[in-house]
């Protein structure tokens, strides 16, 4: 970044450089005020690098990048889904939806890039993520407890009484890709920025336990899982696996007592429109609904197991527009099934399933084996972005929602740009050697 690589202090970095690392930073919690606001930041954020950037030196980055191990990985990845263009009925919706996620994973790439290339930028960005992540973590709990009439204010839809915690799903869904971001800034930022940090971590909790997102719950909980055995894979003893997994074990065992007990109702709902009804999960632990829209996208995906019906056209299948029993208009396939590996068996097929399955595992294994040896905080970050986003990802959000692939894609991009910088910073926010 020109201006940007020497370790000058953050009041001497070029403006477009801060305007950068700010609205990259605010864009994420930007999203409980609603996604355009996200889609502007972020591309403010890339309209400002191009100012301080090259695009011959932003390609030249891209190429070393596809030269690398995950590179080629996920280049094979996009050509094992081209496939799937012939089998959908919508060729150009699919395209545009394959070609738009590689777009995102280059700018993602693009983005860390630019974070790794100064420490104080990706200090600047941390600061800017913090504040707005308060302002935003604010709005949410006034407007899901005591005031929602200002949630549907600043969406001009008059000052009404209406609940908005399923309105503000999306953004509590973002607590499994946040959390680890205000860890690393905890880590990175002042004492009273690792007390901030935590107050802020335990905000976004709360957002999910009000919004009631069993969802992101489920992220959180593979998020746990996952840096649980990187870090006893690192430093690990007899005493402390046993330790630990007792303890996951009794966090596991507390979380699906509280949901048996708060949903038991929904058995004897069930039972009054289909009785004797056998469900793959108790629909305590995953509701009828998402397990019935499972069944018929598995169902669909018969016609193509291969290579897919089509990328994001799953909706559109003839018959996805019945009416699930039992409810007063919910389609067998809303929008899309809830689940990103069901989505993209019945979409991109074996093949394509299987491509991103190996990605995902070569990516998480290198990560792991990088923070064995290194320690590097930055990677167990990445570890815990990763275990949240495909964990949670298991039960909401379309795998095509851009949203949601690039704020995964920048929260991964935070983790990363920390463990390329060469200078590890210290518990007290300062640089050791």
């Amino acid at each position: 970044m020109n201006g940007v690589n020497s370790p000058t202090p953050s009041d001497t970095l070029p403006l477009a450089a801060k305007l950068f690392a700010v609205f990259l930073g605010i864009a994420i919690p930007s999203l409980a005020f609603g996604r355009v606001v996200f889609a502007v930041c972020v591309s403010l954020a890339l309209i400002a690098l191009f100012v301080c950037r090259s695009w011959r030196e932003v390609l030249g980055e891209l190429i070393a990048q596809c030269r690398t191990l995950f590179g080629m990985l996920i280049l094979l990845t996009f050509i094992a889904w081209l496939p799937n263009l012939f089998f959908s009925n919508f060729p150009i919706r699919s395209f545009e939806a394959v070609f738009r996620t590689l777009i995102f994973v280059a700018v993602g790439s693009v983005f860390c890039s630019a974070l790794s290339s100064e420490r104080r930028l990706l200090d600047v960005s941390l600061h800017a993520f913090c504040a707005m992540t308060a302002i935003s973590i604010s709005f949410a709990l006034v407007a899901m407890t005591v005031l929602p009439e200002i949630y549907w204010a600043i969406r001009f839809e008059g000052w009404l009484s209406q609940p908005v915690a399923t309105r503000l799903k999306g953004f509590s869904a973002l607590g499994t890709l946040v959390v680890p971001v205000l860890v690393l800034a905890g880590y990175r930022l002042s004492t009273a920025g690792k007390f901030i940090a935590t107050l802020l971590s335990v905000g976004f909790l709360a957002v999910i336990s009000i919004g009631y997102n069993r969802s992101a719950m489920a992220g959180l909980l593979a998020m746990v899982a996952a840096v649980m055995v990187a870090v006893l894979l690192r430093r690990g003893t007899r005493r402390s696996v046993l330790i630990s997994l007792f303890g996951f074990g009794a966090v596991l065992a507390g979380t699906a007592a509280w949901l048996r007990i708060t949903r038991a109702n929904m058995i004897t709902e069930i039972q009054k429109f289909a009785p004797g009804s056998e469900w793959n999960f108790p629909v305590w632990l995953v509701d009828y609904e998402r397990q019935t829209i499972w069944s018929h996208a598995l169902d669909f995906a018969s016609d193509s197991p291969w290579f897919g019906i089509g990328a994001n056209t799953i909706n559109f299948v003839p018959g996805a527009d019945a009416i699930i029993q039992g409810t007063r208009d919910l389609h067998v396939i809303p929008a899309h099934p809830h689940s990103w590996a069901v989505e993209l068996f019945a979409e991109l097929g074996a093949v394509g399933l299987a491509m991103v399955l190996i990605t995902i595992g070569v990516l998480a294994w290198q990560a792991l084996i990088g923070w064995r040896r290194s320690g590097q905080v930055g990677l167990l970050v990445a570890i815990a972005v990763m275990a949240g986003y495909w964990g949670s990802g298991l039960f909401n959000f379309s795998y095509w929602s851009a949203w949601w692939q690039v704020s995964f894609l920048i929260c991964l991009a935070y983790g990363y740009a920390h463990a390329r910088q060469p200078v590890e910073m210290s518990d007290g926010g300062g640089s050791t050697s």
